[in-house]
């Protein structure tokens, strides 16, 4: 049994460890995609096109990602510069641009599913079924207290449980059907939560 520690300095560990174990998650993730020609952001925004319903224009990635419209869109440059996105002016509001992945950012994206899932489930691997439970349950509780402080009009999409309400995710045509797609967070710019559901392969 762990040694009980004084509540100030309780609080301030466990505090201190959210970033310590996060930080580190998103630098050997950034490592995986690089592997296949993208960066952890990059690899964000292609999950997060394939999740959102089309279609899908830059300030729908710029909210998913926790981003102002004009960041979002300097991001949808540099990747349509890099042959991962496509834009096109084909809406009935010409002044909206809608967003597609390209060939390339398709293969990429698939290349590094496999890999990016089979780390999680390394890391993942230390726990047992029950400590991951317990560890999913309390770190809701407090991300549901951080919510709480939210300002009222806060413009980004808040990161929140997979709801069974919501539509399957895509799964990598490379991987197993049962493997999940790793979603991008707005919160945290790190795959920090991932929807175990079947779908077909895209």
């Amino acid at each position: 049994m762990s040694e009980e520690l004084d509540p100030r300095i309780a609080d301030l560990k466990a505090w201190l460890l959210m970033p310590g174990v996060r930080d580190p998650a998103f630098y050997l993730q950034d490592r995986i995609c690089r592997q296949f020609g993208l960066n952890i952001e990059q690899y964000q925004v292609l999950a997060a096109i394939k999740y959102h319903d089309p279609p899908v224009r830059v300030g729908d990635i710029a909210s998913w990602m926790g981003h102002c419209a004009n960041t979002g869109s300097m991001i949808v440059d540099r990747m349509v510069r890099a042959g991962l996105l496509e834009r096109f002016r084909d809406l009935p509001d010409r002044r909206e641009v809608r967003v597609t992945i390209t060939k390339r950012g398709e293969q990429a994206f698939k290349q590094a599913t496999r890999p990016l899932w089979a780390f999680v489930q390394t890391i993942m691997s230390a726990l047992s079924p029950d400590e991951k439970s317990t560890l999913i349950d309390l770190l809701e509780k407090v991300r549901t207290a951080e919510h709480q402080h939210f300002p009222p009009d806060a413009t980004f999409r808040i990161a929140r449980s997979y709801d069974t309400s919501d539509p399957p995710p895509p799964s990598s045509s490379n991987a197993p059907a049962s493997t999940p797609i790793l979603s991008a967070s707005p919160l945290n710019h790190g795959l920090n939560h991932c929807h175990a559901k079947e779908s077909p392969a895209w």
